[in-house]
């Protein structure tokens, strides 16, 4: 519900249901009350859907990394837990581009996750939280949008008492070469 609470939405609402009240008067109002309300329904459906990642893309990052190989191999891992929520809010600071008017009226959130990945291996007996975040990223000119792009990664690795941080992601390199897709539909 918290998702599909913006501006647009209800401006949407608001529409088919004048074009309701409308209806009886002429067909053009019958047609704007069930595109209006598809398009309500597909908006909320899709602002509604739990966040997904590529766990194939987080497993070759976690196993191209060395340090992170020397522990955990593909054969012997296994996922103790996992957990991926929307961010809330318009704050982010990477993210400027969602502080506008426009684009404030158009989300009620920057479309962006965070989550984590809980892992252990039998063979070397270490752990690792797996930390992630995501943002909408479109890469060609058409804008059909990569919803989990993955722009911060690290892992925190406890291994026989010794703890250690490995990042495999940074958020400023990645800044550096891409930029959010802001969501205006």
């Amino acid at each position: 519900m918290g998702r599909s609470n913006d501006s647009w939405t209800r401006c949407l609402i608001g529409y088919s249901f004048f074009s309701f009240l409308m209806a009886s008067q002429a067909l053009i109002w019958k047609i704007h009350f069930a595109a209006g309300t598809l398009a309500v329904l597909s908006r909320i459906r899709d602002k509604g859907r739990e966040p997904t990642i590529d766990e194939v893309h987080v497993l070759d990052t976690v196993f191209g990394n060395e340090k992170l190989r020397a522990l955990f191999s593909p054969e012997s891992y296994h996922v103790i837990d996992y957990d991926q929520e929307w961010e809330a809010g318009l704050d982010n600071p990477y993210f400027p581009e969602y502080r506008t008017n426009v684009a404030s009226f158009f989300n009620a959130d920057m479309n962006t996750t965070q989550g984590s990945y809980k892992m252990g291996d039998l063979e070397s007996g270490a752990t690792m939280t797996l930390h992630f975040k995501t943002m909408p990223f479109s890469n060609n000119r058409y804008n059909f949008t990569e919803p989990f792009f993955i722009y911060d990664m690290w892992a925190e690795v406890n291994h026989n008492g010794k703890y250690f941080t490995e990042h495999l992601v940074k958020a400023e390199d990645v800044m550096k070469t891409k930029r959010i897709f802001v969501v205006w539909h």
